[in-house]
Parts: structure tokens; sequence; C-alpha cells
């Protein structure tokens, strides 16, 4: 893991994105246990984020499993109207007016070709798509973990992620009655400068 002066180093990135992977994901009962067993890792990466740099203050409660998974489904999945679909493919602007807030866009074969660069597939278990906010950053997560994968963890970054999870951040935000997804979509946002400037600066091998 690489550690860059003045900024995050490669074990707080990887932590922090498989943190995001984790609370961004559908919260059963055994993935909120997973979240709470974390909060020692959540605590340091939240110091290192905040390093050098404005304080980080939120810190998620995560509260009832059922009411998270309740607020979950109303916010990301219906039924009914959906205020926040979780997929890039809704959220990005850079496509045919005729396209836009659809889902299975260009960016999803563009993430299938990533994902099958890395050696990863959606799981068909899931029932998601492979431009769902989890898995994006679960895989930016396991691109991270290794110099010969800086190349595509580049591209699921800045090609990918950096260009729509701000919006659906904002829209949670705006959304949502639930202080753990309004702190996390906080969160997530207030982490980005850091993990942008980790991502710039990788450089992978022969270089």
């Amino acid at each position: 893991m690489t550690e860059q002066e003045g900024g995050l180093d490669g074990t707080a990135a990887l932590e922090a994105l498989e943190l995001l992977a984790h609370w961004w994901s559908r919260p059963v009962a055994e993935e909120v246990t997973a979240w709470s067993d974390a909060v020692g890792t959540e605590t340091e990466v939240r110091s290192r984020m905040a390093a050098g740099s404005e304080a980080v203050p939120y810190n998620l409660v995560f509260g009832d499993p059922a009411g998270l998974l309740d607020e979950y489904e109303r916010l990301f999945v219906g039924p009914g109207p959906v205020p926040c679909p979780p997929y890039e493919s809704f959220w990005r602007e850079d496509v045919p007016i005729d396209i836009r807030r659809s889902l299975m866009g260009p960016c999803t074969a563009e993430l299938r070709q990533l994902y099958a660069s890395l050696g990863l597939e959606i799981a068909p278990a899931s029932g998601e798509m492979p431009d769902h906010v989890a898995a994006e950053f679960e895989a930016l997560a396991y691109a991270v973990s290794s110099p010969e994968t800086y190349v595509p963890a580049r591209a699921l970054f800045f090609e990918h992620l950096r260009r729509w999870f701000p919006r659906l951040c904002r829209a949670v935000v705006r959304e949502t009655g639930s202080d753990f997804y309004r702190d996390l979509a906080e969160t997530t946002m207030a982490w980005t400068g850091p993990l942008e400037k980790y991502l710039q600066l990788l450089v992978g091998p022969g270089a």
C-alpha cells in the first residue's frame, strides 16, 4: 500500500472505501451487525480523513435495523416512486437526453468490463446491477488494494463514481428523514476530497 506525504495512506483509503461499500448496502440485520463491529475502524478512518483539513463531524448512528431497512427501501427501492435511485445510470448527465433518468445506461456495460478486468462480477444472488453505489465502492476498494489494479481503480473513481454520486448524496440529504442516511450522504461527500487526492497520485507498475 502506498503512502502519500501529507495525505491519506493506502490503508486508510482502503478502509474508507470498504466502510462506504457496507454503509450503502441493503441494511439487513447481519450487515448492520458488521457495521457495529467496525466502529473502531470507522473512528480511525474519520481521524485520518480529517487530518490537515476541516473536521469531519458526522458520526453515524445506526439505530434499529428494521427502521433502517424501511428507509432504505423507501429511498432506494420502492414500491412506488423512488426518490433516490442508487444507480449511476440514473444520475449521469453526460448522456443523451432521451436516456437520462433511466436505468441500464451505457455505464452499465462499461462497469461490467471494468469489473471483468479486475476478475470481479456481480453475484447473481444479490439481484443488483453493476452501477449500484455499493457495488462501485466495493469494486474500488478491491482495485486500490494492489498496484496491479491502480489503473482500473482510477477509472472507476474518475470516470464513474465521481461523476454521479455527489448528486445521489444531495438527493438523499434532501429526501430522507433518517439521521443515518443524511449523515451517510454527508460523510460520503466529506470523504470525496481526501479520496480524490489519493487516487490522483496512484501510479501503477511500469508507469
